[in-house]
Order: structure tokens, then sequence, then C-alpha cells
């Protein structure tokens, strides 16, 4: 029990990325401010004020793979960058737009999200294909507007990248943990007990409390899935 407890904490804990590289001087302001977000994770950016404002996170690839950038905003324009430890930027090698538009600037070394006069809105992805396993900087900017609307709003952004969450969860599918009809065995995770969802694919063979509490009810196998905010774990259970 104390063995696979202390499994459970490190492999189904949401860990925040802490990011401490030293970049260039082009991005050093966003090694300082970026927060970490995870892969799928959607953020609400909100502008009470027309002014200029940045909005920093940081990504860590696990593999080599497609940074994938969504946006649904209703501001005049939101300038996407991206960069590497190095500082070195990236524009999307694709970029759609379901409304408004999506644009790249090559030169300045970002895309553009605007939405025009008929929508008055921007919806769209950016693709940016075979990015190195590594640790990224994305930054959305918004300028004050001096003429027009849009000055105020929100944002929703969601980036997905390969991430090291996604190898952890697959990796702990093939975990079994034994137990008996009648046996009871508590999990946790070392994100505390709030926030977790945890379910159970055969209720019939072991059940699973909202507070983590597995109860072995019948022989059978079952698998018991941990959810805390974008991010999941599971684990079998065989009972005997």
């Amino acid at each position: 029990m104390s063995k696979f407890k202390r499994l459970a904490a490190v492999l189904l804990s949401v860990a925040m990325l802490v990011c401490c590289f030293s970049v260039s001087a082009s991005a050093e302001s966003i090694a300082d401010t970026a927060k970490a977000i995870s892969s799928g994770e959607s953020k609400t950016l909100k502008y009470s004020k027309n002014e200029d404002i940045n909005n920093d996170f940081c990504i860590k690839l696990s593999q080599k793979g497609n940074i994938v950038i969504s946006i649904a905003s209703n501001v005049s324009e939101i300038y996407v960058y991206i960069f590497d430890e190095n500082g070195n930027k990236y524009v999307p090698d694709t970029t759609s737009a379901t409304s408004g538009s999506v644009r790249v600037n090559s030169y300045g070394g970002y895309a553009i999200c605007d939405w025009n006069s008929t929508v008055e809105k921007c919806r769209g992805t950016m693709t940016y294909k075979n990015m190195k396993k590594g640790t990224y900087y994305v930054r959305f900017r918004k300028e004050m507007v001096l003429f027009g609307g849009g000055r105020t709003g929100k944002a929703t952004i969601k980036i997905t990248y390969p991430s090291s969450d996604a190898e952890s969860t697959s990796k702990l599918t093939s975990i079994t943990i034994p137990m008996k009809v009648g046996d009871t065995m508590q999990l946790s995770t070392d994100a505390g007990s709030t926030g977790v969802t945890w379910t159970s694919s055969k209720a019939s063979v072991a059940a699973i409390s909202s507070a983590g509490k597995v109860t072995a009810k019948a022989k059978g196998t079952t698998m018991i899935t941990a959810k805390i905010g974008s991010s999941t774990a599971k684990l079998v259970i065989q009972v005997s």
C-alpha cells in the first residue's frame, strides 16, 4: 500500500513546470513572467483596459512534434510570439481561421490574430510543425488601440504539444494492483484531494469514492482513472 501510494503521488500529481532558462535580450522578459500551461489546457485572457498587455506562458516539449495554438478573441488584435530557450523566434507553418483572420509576419517573427468588421471576432489556429524537444515561451500580446473597436474584451487560448503528462498517463495503464474481495485501499496524490475526480470503469468489480477510497466487490478487472484539470492518470485493479 505505501509503495503504491508513493508511486501514485508522483505519477498523478499536477506538476507545474518551473522554467528558469536564460534567453537572449529579445525574450528575457518572457523568462521572468512566463507561467506553465499544460498541453490542451484552456486559458481565458481578460482585457479590461485599453493598454499594452503581455500574457506569457512556458511549455516543455517531451519530444519532437507540433505546437498547435487555438484562439477565440473579440479584441482587435492579438500578436502571438514563440521563443526557444536561446531567444530564437518561430512563426507558424500553417494558419487557419473560421472567422476573422490569422496572418503571419515572417519579418517580425509573429502571427497576428484579428477580427474584421463583419464578424467582429477571431477564431483560428496556428500550427508550428516539427518543433524540437525542449522549452519554449509563448507570448500573447495585446496592444493599445487608438482608433476603432476592440479596445477591451477577452481571448480564450489553448496550446497543445507533446508533453510528459501524456507519457506518464500511458505508462500508468500497465500498472496492476491486486486486491481481494472485501479489501479497501486509499488512493491519493501529492496535489491533494481538491479537484480530483475518481472513476472506475467497472464499479461492480471495484468501486471508488469521491475521496479516492477503493472497495473491491467482485472478481474481475477494472480501470481506475484520476483526473485533475486537464491531466489524467490510470491504473488497473485486479480483484481475486
